[in-house]
């Protein structure tokens, strides 16, 4: 969060975590730094319940991939509840690539498969979007393994 406010002075955002996540945030130097403390909220609460109501974005990197598709439709659900009526998710993931070649997302995905998680592919994405109420719009590669997979309101 600190970093995109620092790239974006006329933004503002919220830090939604758990309260013990939020409690060690508000003590973090990036989130306390100059010109980043009075735009950067720390919230705590339950994703599963609801999230912050009003924003533009919602942000989530390596939280998906923590659960299964009905829990994961739940988060994101609750984006789609909560987000201005133009707002996006923006979920930060390895995407699995179609095809038999090895990929750290495949290796990844066994790995959260056996804690309940798992990695999913682009289809994978638009179904549990779309189950939300979202609509898939597009999935953006990065530099690094993970995507950014992209919704809005269907």
């Amino acid at each position: 969060m600190a970093t995109i406010l620092k790239a974006n002075p006329k933004l503002r955002g919220v830090l939604f975590d758990q309260p013990s996540v939020i409690a060690r945030a508000g003590k973090d130097q990036h989130v306390t730094a100059k010109g980043i403390a009075g735009r950067c909220m720390l919230e705590s609460g339950n994703f599963f319940e609801s999230v912050p109501k009003g924003g533009d974005a919602y942000i989530m990197k390596y939280i998906l991939h923590d659960w299964d598709d009905e829990r994961s439709v739940k988060i994101l659900a609750n984006c789609r509840a909560a987000m201005n009526e133009n707002g996006k998710v923006l979920v930060v993931d390895n995407v699995i690539p179609p095809g038999n070649d090895a990929g750290w997302g495949k290796l990844l995905d066994i790995n959260m498969l056996i804690i309940g998680g798992r990695e999913r592919t682009k289809n994978e994405f638009a179904a549990i979007f779309r189950d939300a109420g979202l609509k898939l719009t597009r999935v953006v590669p990065t530099k690094c393994p993970l995507s950014i997979v992209e919704g809005v309101r269907a």
